[in-house]
């Protein structure tokens, strides 16, 4: 048990400085949908399954609740992170653990996600009204 609230604690502080900017909706969704996707997963497939539907639930929860520019960011860090959290967890602490792991997972990679699609480059554009100088040619004639 000590090791499961240890293991809990240290995700949790790796995750906090990077979901400190991040909306709250694209958290909580990112690491909902990778946990549930994980218990569907599992009953489902197993063990296999079990990271297929952190995966897939991760992605799912990231986009459906990020801003509207950052979505395919979310979605995959979302997928990424309930991914690799739930393979940890499952390592760590059992299945309990992997089903943690991927919520974690999952709510730390879409906010992470989408945190890095906000770095989009604005492009501005400069209209300049002054007036053009003509050249005038002279034809010297004999």
């Amino acid at each position: 048990m000590l090791k499961k609230s240890l293991t809990l604690s240290l995700l949790l502080l790796g995750a906090a400085p990077a979901m400190a900017g991040e909306t709250l909706n694209t958290i909580i969704g990112g690491g909902a949908g990778g946990a549930a996707g994980a218990v569907i997963g599992k009953q489902m497939a197993g063990d296999t399954g079990a990271l297929v539907g952190a995966a897939l639930g991760g992605a799912a929860g990231g986009a459906a609740t990020a801003n509207r520019g950052n979505k395919n960011e979310a979605a995959l860090g979302g997928a990424v992170g309930a991914l690799g959290g739930a393979a940890l967890g499952k390592n760590v602490a059992g299945d309990s653990g992997q089903v943690i792991g991927a919520g974690i997972g999952g709510a730390a990679g879409s906010a992470l996600g989408a945190k890095s699609g906000d770095n989009r480059k604005v492009v501005h554009h400069h209209h300049y009204h002054g007036k053009k100088k003509k050249k005038k040619y002279r034809r010297w004639h004999d």
